[in-house]
């Protein structure tokens, strides 16, 4: 087997065993660790301070955030979802999300905005994005479903820290603490986490 076969297995595996563990969880855990994450990201300075952010309708087990949805409508800041654009060369974008939007399930079966093309936006017109995954760990790594829609919607963060810490947006995991691994393989196109919430902390790297 090749390294490069040898790191999808692995990886598939962990993702695997991953979004099975927090499929498991109760729905009582589920709604207190919902909470929890809602508190801390109301409470950011960076949450406080921007006026557009895009999030994620939950599946799969991942943290809900409704309720954060609800505060986005309430103060007036603009709410954005990812949208599928291309499932073929794996491109996502933006597009706005209000009380009164409707929805569409895509080709993933996941619900998106129903959207007219001046609506999107990309991912450097957002100044936080708010994204789920299956795993991390404390070097800022990151790893989703396994599509790279994320990775290449920023990839002009893909340059060196220092400059990239001054750009949009904000790039933040959302997940619970047992989806933290001890270190991720990585690939030279995965974009690092600028921070990670969990129901036990808010962490900026």
């Amino acid at each position: 087997m090749t390294c490069s076969n040898s790191l999808l297995k692995t990886q598939s595996i962990l993702r695997q065993q991953l979004r099975l563990k927090r499929r498991e969880l109760p729905s009582t855990t589920q709604t207190h660790h919902a909470q929890c994450v809602t508190h801390y990201i109301l409470n950011a300075p960076f949450y406080k301070q921007a006026k557009s952010i895009a999030l994620y309708l939950s599946a799969d087990g991942e943290i809900e955030l409704s309720l954060l949805i609800n505060q986005i409508h309430e103060q007036g800041k603009q709410c954005y979802l990812p949208v599928i654009l291309s499932k073929k060369k794996g491109l996502m974008g933006f597009a706005p999300y209000t009380e009164q939007t409707a929805l569409i399930k895509n080709c993933f079966g996941i619900f998106e905005p129903i959207y007219q093309e001046k609506e999107l936006r990309t991912a450097d017109q957002i100044e936080v994005i708010l994204a789920p995954l299956v795993a991390f760990d404390e070097q800022r790594h990151r790893m989703g479903m396994g599509g790279g829609y994320y990775d290449r919607a920023l990839q002009h963060l893909a340059i060196n820290t220092t400059q990239s810490r001054h750009l949009k947006p904000l790039f933040v995991g959302i997940a619970h603490e047992l989806q933290c691994v001890k270190t991720l393989p990585v690939q030279t196109w995965d974009i690092a986490l600028n921070a990670i919430i969990t129901e036990q902390r808010l962490t900026l790297f």
